[in-house]
């Protein structure tokens, strides 16, 4: 799993550097997956595998501390956001 989220951030990254006309959903695909990374610990989302082996659902950083601590989904990242993140890119 985080082999698959450092690959999709510089795939993202890539994007942002190869292409100014990067989406919306790739931004929001690559600021959840900053956010998973930068969390640190085991099950920062209810869809994580926790280290059994199943879902962390109700037991995720997500469910049990903030919602908007830790971006699991599309529908957490605000247009500020990708706002902030085309400024800073350039795009």
């Amino acid at each position: 799993m985080k082999l698959f989220i450092l690959a999709m951030i510089m795939i993202g990254s890539s994007l942002a550097i190869a292409d100014d006309k990067i989406s919306d959903d790739e931004i929001k695909t690559v600021l959840i997956q900053q956010s998973i990374q930068a969390y640190g610990g085991e099950c920062p989302c209810p869809y994580s595998k926790s280290p059994k082996g199943g879902q962390c659902g109700l037991n995720s950083a997500y469910s049990k501390i903030d919602r908007f601590a830790t971006l699991c989904y599309p529908s957490n990242v605000t247009q500020k956001m990708i706002k902030e993140y085309r400024d800073k890119n350039g795009l």
